[in-house]
């Protein structure tokens, strides 16, 4: 498999994933030249993907199968967490809502990210800590905009309703309609 088709199918992977782009603890040198940044659990996760996939041969088709279970489960979860906390039907969420289904959005990435290499050590910033200039802030957006046009839209359905200049909290509300819309249309 080239480059190419290697990122494709990548991005594809994401985009099915209901988890947003989370501002996501990394570090940058050592001793005296350490610092902290933030990187986006979306880069983090493609890199674990495209190393998988790359080194599949070094994987069991059991552990495989255990690992792919394992995460479909983690999503089923997250979205049974996520209803239970706001509701089955859209509509308006209040702010506390919208905080609790980021603290589930986190957990959940956390566990989908152990499924690959990497350290289990995944501290994730809190949504205020996102500007919208930032990475984290375009890929969450991209990331609802590729959602969006998954399904067919419902005769009712309002397009996506923020943007480049929306807050990354907006943006985490928008991920949590979608997905509470997206449960009642299934």
């Amino acid at each position: 498999m080239d480059r190419t088709e290697l990122d494709a199918l990548v991005s594809f992977m994401l985009v099915h994933l209901p988890i947003p782009a989370l501002p996501v603890v990394c570090s940058r040198g050592e001793c005296s030249d350490y610092t902290e940044a933030v990187a986006s659990s979306h880069d983090i996760l493609a890199n674990g993907i495209r190393f998988q996939m790359l080194h599949a041969e070094n994987y069991t088709l059991a552990a495989l199968h255990a690992s792919r279970d394992a995460k479909e489960a983690l999503l089923v979860e997250l979205k049974a967490d996520i209803a239970t906390v706001v509701g089955s039907l859209p509509h308006a969420f209040s702010d506390e809502q919208v905080e609790q289904c980021y603290g589930l959005f986190c957990t959940a990435a956390r566990a989908y990210l152990s499924h690959y290499p990497g350290s289990l050590d995944l501290r994730i910033r809190d949504m205020d800590s996102v500007c919208r200039s930032d990475l984290v802030h375009a890929q969450t957006l991209a990331h609802l905009r590729a959602r969006e046009g998954m399904f067919e839209p419902d005769e009712g359905d309002a397009p996506l309703a923020c943007g480049a200049l929306s807050t990354y909290r907006e943006l985490i509300r928008a991920a949590v309609e979608q997905l509470v819309a997206a449960q009642a249309a299934a």
